[in-house]
This record gives C-alpha cells, structure tokens and sequence, in this order.
C-alpha cells in the first residue's frame, strides 16, 4: 500500500532523498511502502497524534431494538484491521496488525466524503445532539421513528449489537469492506477492543465495497 504525502515544493529533495515517490497525476509525493511512514510523519499530519489506516476499512452493519418505538434498526459502526497509530509518546508510530483481527470504532474523523455520503444515502445516519453527551456528533437513529441511538448505549454497553462474546454474535454482523487507494489519515479513532473480536471477521457476513 501506500500514503500521499503534503509536501511543499521547498522540500521536495530532502523528501525525494528519503525515498517519497511523485505521483504525476495527482501532482502529490508519497510513500510506496508502509514500513517507512515513520520517516516521513511531518508530512503526513501536522498533529502530533494522528491514525492511518491501512489497506482496507470495513462499515460494520448491526442490528438492535430501538429503545423508544421497540422496533429493529439497522445501526453501523466502522471496522478497524490494520493500523497505525503515531502520538507524543510513539515518534516512529505503533504499527498494529495482529492476525487479521477487525476491532469496532465509534468513530472515526474525518469521515471521507465518499464513504460519509454511502452512509448517509443507505442508513439513518446523521449530525444529532445528543442531551447525553452534550455535544453534536455523526450518530445512527432508529430507521422507524428517527430518534438518535446513543453512542454509550450502543457501543460501551455489554448487551449491544457491537460487543462480541460468541461465534453466533458475531454472525449477525454484516461487513462491507472498503478498499483504499491510499491509505487513510485519521485525526481521531475511538476504537474498542474486545478478547473475542477475533470471531468478527471470521463469522461476520463480508461484502467487498467500492465507492
């Protein structure tokens, strides 16, 4: 895989020695090979607490009974396989890719247009405010009466649709696996770890995504 890189034109050389490639077509440099990503973090992100995901991200479909009409809704979260993760404390980025586990996350941001627009075009997800949280954020609302699915509820709870504790949960999760051109920059991943992700993609219902 690869990254583009934000290079300005007064550094090309010093980025061009340390092996970035230049893309002709898109008029950007990059990086042909994930294994020296650490060399070039300045020009990935300006923060010093960034994500690339790698490779591939999966939409994550679930089901649940809304808590206000008792009817079932489609909710999704987004998959998270292979990443990594570069902070204050981690300068040459922590690469994670244990055996082809997919984690759950929240959130992810910023959201890529394209995939925000097929989520917003086959789900009922949108900005809401939420009392609880205090805040407006990207959120799943019941597709029957339109009231917002809390995130806690959803994801943090451990009778929700998102936490794994046996091949039969994780079958009735629908995957759709986005292959990306590039890997993907991400300022924020709230992403959750459980001991039986790993039945996610094995008994998970996959579908490969391209938009």
């Amino acid at each position: 895989m690869a990254i583009l890189l934000n290079v300005p034109y007064a550094e090309k050389d010093q980025a061009k020695a340390l092996g970035a490639w230049w893309n002709n077509e898109l008029k950007k440099w990059y990086v042909p090979s994930e294994k020296n990503y650490h060399k070039f973090k300045k020009w990935i992100s300006a923060s010093d607490d960034f994500w690339i995901l790698c490779n591939h991200l999966y939409i994550v479909e679930a089901e649940q009974t809304c808590y206000k009409c008792k009817g079932n809704t489609r909710v999704i979260g987004y998959g998270i396989e292979s990443y990594f993760h570069f902070s204050e404390d981690e300068d040459s980025g922590v690469y994670y890719n244990k055996g082809g586990k997919v984690h759950i996350a929240s959130h992810i941001a910023p959201v890529p247009d394209k995939i925000l627009a097929y989520l917003q075009n086959n789900f009922n997800y949108k900005e809401r405010y939420s009392k609880f949280a205090g805040c407006t954020y990207l959120a799943n609302c019941c597709d029957n009466c339109d009231i917002l699915q809390g995130d806690y509820f959803l994801f943090h709870e451990v009778d929700s649709p998102f936490w794994i504790y046996s091949e039969s949960d994780a079958a009735k999760l629908k995957l759709y696996k986005i292959p990306l051109e590039y890997d993907l920059v991400l300022d924020y991943v709230d992403i959750s770890f459980g001991t039986y992700d790993f039945l996610i993609k094995e008994f998970g219902e996959t579908t490969e995504l391209k938009l």
